[in-house]
Parts: structure tokens; C-alpha cells; sequence
């Protein structure tokens, strides 16, 4: 893109993509709804950074990239798992869809070509989602009434009369309209606010940032989503590790699972033996059984898990093997475990980051990856925008990295060892799903 108008105008336009994606201003205001400002957005910066887009998808980008390497692979699983079972209506309709999510990867990652960049898009992102996840707060509070938020009601066990307990609990906006969608934006939002808040280079300024992070802590809890528990668990345990060590972190960790059930309530009660957990356990045993077939490679058909076992799966990784098969199954996985494999990589002293701003984000990075890896154990959510989103970030990251690192190279390449490190890991990860499902339901 380099430093010509074109390029700065290709971002702000991506900046205003990603808000109007979070935002969803045609929901807060109904005049705004039959404007599309997302494609319009989208399809305006493709327009500008198109060369860029070229780039990306030659060979010798594509093997720097490992991660976009797996995103075209599942390009390519979507049709085939359709067509292989002749859903020829289903196969143009999925791919236009997933080209529209993957489209957001690509531009990301072209336009966000210097850390700056980076910085600003990310507070771009925590601005927008903590002014979605205060309205929610604020109507789940009964403070105010929107009429674009509606909370769930679900049922929680019975009262001695022999009634049901019914809880609330906070929902999202737009994509992110579910307990558990919300949840994860809150804590890969809060922890890009307490990258900025522990910052001393920010000043004093930095201490306004508290402020969002207390709103975000507020919106976790009112979710009652054991998933983003779980998510706020895993990111809160790596940032740890990357910043003070695997002692320190196992260590606060513990102490952390003791005081968890006082804490959280409701989000702390993690059962598979019994009510949603089960239930949950048993969508994931009907998927993986349909696959013990000649639909092993190439999956059952992108869209088709409900017809299997009557819902979702709610765990994207089970979600991907069964409707993509091996094939499709391994480039999502492929995705998160590249992703992971290059920031543990950065955090050895032969990767040292030359870029300091960049190398003190490291953590924080790590830990979005990880709060958004464990919270899709609980979701299905393989082809979504703000899935891409993460994993774009974390591309990104990768890329600015290998700029600043000395020598200069490629924190990751597509070549033998690490397609071995790919397949190994992911037959791994299939196996531990299935044993896992056997024992437990």
C-alpha cells in the first residue's frame, strides 16, 4: 500500500467498515436501515486497495502467511462440501457469504501495514464495542429502553413451589446478538483497553481507559455466560504467562479456579453431566458420528449440522470437522494454531520484537487469541465476520512482526515441517473430540 494517499484514504474507509460492522447503525436507527453501510464501506476500500488484495493471494505471499494460506483452504472446503453432495443452490449462496466475511481478513490485512495503523484500528475497535456494550448494559439495567436490544430468558432450575427460575441475560447487537457473541468482543475488548491503560508512554491520559474496562467487566457478568467466563479465564491466564512466566501464571491461576464460584455465580457452574452442558455434548456426538463415513474428508456440507443433530453444534472446531470434514476441519483449526504457534515463537529471546510499542503488545495479543480460541469451544461461529476479524488481527500482528525483528523474516512459512506440525496437531484435536464426546456422554 506504502505511504500514498490512496493508501491513508484505504484505511480510514476500513476504520469506518469495522465500526459500522460493530456498530450496526441501521439497527440503532431505523431511518439508517435500508442503507448498506457495511458493503458499501467494504466494496468502497476493496475499490482503493485492490492491488493490495492482488499481492496477497500471489504464491510467495501466501507462503509468509501460513494463517491466510488456511482461509483460502477453507475457500476451497465450502463448495466442495457442498457440491460433493450435489447442493448446488447451497454452494453459491455459502460461498458468496464466506467471501464477504474473508473479504474483511484480506483488506485488514493489506491496509494495516504499519504498527500505527495497527494502534489505531485497535481503538477504533474497543471505542465502537464499548459504546455497543454500554447500551446493552444500560438496557439491561432498566436504566434506558432500547428497542434494537432484546436480553435472553432461559430457564435455571426450579423453586421449591415447583416453578421455574428464570434469568436474564445481556445480549449484543447485530452479530454479536447472543450472551456468548457479546462476550467474547468484551474480553478481547478489555483486553486491548488494559493494553492502552498499562501504557506509561500514554501519560496520564491512559487512566481514562479504566473507565470502559469497568463497563466491560459489568457486561461480562451480565451476560451469565460460563463461555466467556471461560474466554475471560483463558486470556487473563496468558497474559500472564507471555508477561511474568508459566509460575506466575499457574499460580495466580489456581488461586484464581478457587475463588471463581464465589465470584461468578452462575458462570462458574460448569456441569456435563446434566442440563445444557449435556446437552451440548450430545449435539457434538450426533455431528461426529455422521462423519464416520465417506463424508470423513470432505464433510457433511457447510449449513448442514442442524439437519444432523437438530442444532448447531456450539463448538466451532466440532462445528468445522463435521460440516467441512478432515480437509475443511484442519484449515479452521489451522487458522487458530498458526496463529498461536507465531506468538509463542515471538515470545523467545532468538524473536525479539525490535519495535518496542509492538513488543509490549505481544501479551495482550496473545491474549485475545486465547479468549477467542477457548470461547468458540462454545459457539459455532467458523464463518463468521468477527471470527475473521480476530484471526485478521493476529496477521496482522504477525506480519508487522517479521518487519521488526532482526534479521528480518517471516515469523512463519508454509513448508514441510510446519504442514507436519499443522496435520499432527489437528489429528490430534479430532481424536481428543472424539474420545472426549465417548467418555463423557
Amino acid at each position: 500500500m506504502g505511504n500514498s494517499p490512496m493508501s491513508g484514504l484505504a484505511f480510514m474507509l476500513f476504520c469506518l467498515t469495522t465500526a459500522a460492522m460493530i456498530l450496526r447503525p441501521g439497527e440503532m436507527f431505523t431511518a439508517l436501515a435500508p442503507i448498506p453501510f457495511y458493503e458499501i464501506l467494504i466494496l468502497s476500500t476493496l475499490t482503493l486497495a485492490h492491488q493490495g488484495v492482488i499481492q496477497q493471494f500471489k504464491p510467495e505471499s501466501l507462503q509468509r502467511q501460513p494463517v491466510a494460506l488456511c482461509l483460502v483452504g477453507m475457500f476451497i472446503a465450502i463448495p466442495i462440501s457442498q457440491l460433493t453432495h450435489s447442493y448446488l443452490g447451497g454452494t453459491l449462496h455459502s460461498t458468496i457469504e464466506f467471501t464477504k466475511a474473508a473479504m474483511l481478513f484480506v483488506l485488514l490485512v493489506v491496509v494495516v501495514d504499519r504498527w500505527s495503523r495497527f494502534e489505531r484500528l485497535a481503538q477504533v475497535i474497543a471505542v465502537c464495542a464499548c459504546v455497543v456494550v454500554s447500551l446493552c448494559v444500560i438496557d439491561y439495567l432498566g436504566i434506558a429502553d432500547f428497542t434494537f436490544i432484546k436480553h435472553a430468558e432461559e430457564n435455571y432450575g426450579q423453586r421449591a413451589d415447583g416453578h421455574d427460575v428464570r434469568i436474564a441475560r445481556m445480549n449484543g447487537t447485530g452479530i454479536f446478538s447472543d450472551p456468548n457473541d457479546i462476550s467474547l468482543l468484551i474480553v478481547a475488548t478489555a483486553m486491548i483497553c488494559l493494553s492502552f491503560l498499562t501504557d506509561r508512554a500514554r501519560g496520564t491520559t491512559r487512566f481514562a481507559w479504566a473507565v470502559p474496562i469497568v463497563v466491560l467487566v459489568t457486561g461480562l457478568v451480565c451476560t451469565r455466560s460460563r463461555g466467556g467466563m471461560l474466554a475471560a479465564c483463558a486470556a487473563i491466564g496468558m497474559l500472564l504467562m507471555f508477561r511474568y512466566g508459566k509460575k506466575v501464571a499457574i499460580g495466580l491461576g489456581c488461586l484464581g479456579l478457587l475463588a471463581l464460584p464465589v465470584i461468578a455465580g452462575r458462570q462458574a457452574n460448569i456441569d456435563l453431566s446434566e442440563g445444557t452442558g449435556h446437552d451440548r455434548i450430545l449435539l457434538w456426538r450426533d455431528g461426529l458420528a455422521a462423519l464416520r463415513s465417506k463424508d470423513l474428508f470432505f464433510g457433511t456440507g457447510q449449513g448442514s449440522y442442524q439437519d444432523i443433530a437438530g442444532l448447531v453444534a456450539h463448538n466451532s472446531y466440532i462445528h468445522a470437522f463435521v460440516e467441512l470434514g478432515l480437509f475443511g476441519g484442519t484449515c479452521f483449526f489451522g487458522m487458530f494454531f498458526f496463529t498461536a504457534l507465531a506468538l509463542f515463537r515471538l515470545n523467545t529471546p532468538e524473536w525479539q520484537i525490535q519495535n518496542p510499542r509492538q513488543a509490549r503488545f505481544l501479551p495482550y495479543m496473545a491474549a485475545i487469541g486465547a479468549g477467542y480460541t477457548v470461547g468458540l469451544l462454545s459457539l459455532s461461529r467458523c464463518y463468521t465476520v468477527s471470527t475473521l476479524l480476530v484471526i485478521a488481527l493476529g496477521t496482522a500482528y504477525l506480519n508487522l512482526a517479521g518487519w521488526n525483528v532482526q534479521p528480518r523474516r517471516p515469523v512463519l512459512v508454509w513448508d514441510k515441517p510446519h504442514i507436519i506440525r499443522l496435520l499432527g496437531a489437528s489429528a490430534c484435536m479430532f481424536i481428543a473430540c472424539n474420545v472426549f464426546v465417548r467418555i463423557v456422554s
